[in-house]
């Protein structure tokens, strides 16, 4: 009797344990997941770590881009810092609709772009960057810079004379008469290339010559890869125009 006694104790003893296990652990999850609690969406913590970079990049303070993220993108969620643009963008834009891809471009350039200022370069790079990564031709930042009247810093302009540039003005999106070859030379591509193979060569050069490379550089060979990085972009874009196939 005494030892059915004990047995039926130490399994009622089990099963109250078990029970206590299973209730602390709905507990738990419902504390991670609950209204009190509220999980920031993955979307909107890129979208943060995105905009913190470009606004970094052009010389703003850490504590006031996050300020502005908050207050003029309306996001809350915590920004990482250190991010490579296009692998971010590229993740935004796995679970992005093409609208949501959109605006959030349309919020980076907004929260750089002041009319009749120059933004630097780098920040610029940053901006085409995600205009690629989230699957935009670079006709969509062209139709942005034009909307909000800014323009970037180019270092190769300010040391022609005024009147060396139609207008006293050369944009990066100044359109222009060269010859396909000219721009295929841009380049190093020659002949009638297909479209993709337009593509693969831009995109090789374009990882060559990209800024970030030179992260530890000077000054003045970062620019300088900032500018070819430009260059080989703008060859780009208007090879594309041509070649639709």
């Amino acid at each position: 009797m005494e030892l059915a006694a004990i047995t039926f104790m130490i399994v009622a003893g089990g099963a109250i344990a078990v029970f206590v296990m299973i209730a602390l652990a709905i507990a738990r999850g419902e504390s991670r997941g609950g209204a009190a609690q509220p999980q920031v969406p993955d979307r909107d913590r890129v979208a943060a770590s995105i905009l913190f970079r470009i606004l970094v990049a052009g010389g703003t303070a850490p504590d006031e881009a996050l300020r502005q993220i908050r207050r003029r993108a309306g996001i809350i969620a915590p920004a990482t810092t250190g991010i490579d643009i296009t692998t971010w963008g590229e993740r935004f834009a796995l679970h992005a609709t093409p609208q949501q891809r959109a605006q959030l471009l349309d919020v980076a350039v907004q929260l750089v772009a002041e009319p009749g200022r120059a933004i630097p370069l780098m920040q610029y790079v940053d901006l085409l960057d995600l205009s690629f990564a989230l699957g935009f031709q670079t006709d969509a930042l062209a139709r942005l810079r034009e909307q909000y009247g800014f323009d970037y810093i180019d270092h190769a302009k300010a040391g022609r004379p005024r009147e060396a540039d139609r207008a006293g003005r050369m944009t990066f999106f100044a359109r222009d008469d060269r010859e396909p070859r000219e721009w295929l030379s841009v380049l190093g591509m020659e002949g009638t290339p297909s479209r993709q193979q337009i593509i693969v060569t831009y995109r090789k050069l374009a990882a060559q010559h990209h800024p970030d490379k030179f992260h530890e550089a000077a000054d003045g060979v970062r620019t300088d890869a900032a500018m070819r990085f430009i260059e080989i972009t703008r060859a780009y874009e208007a090879l594309l125009a041509i070649y639709k196939e």
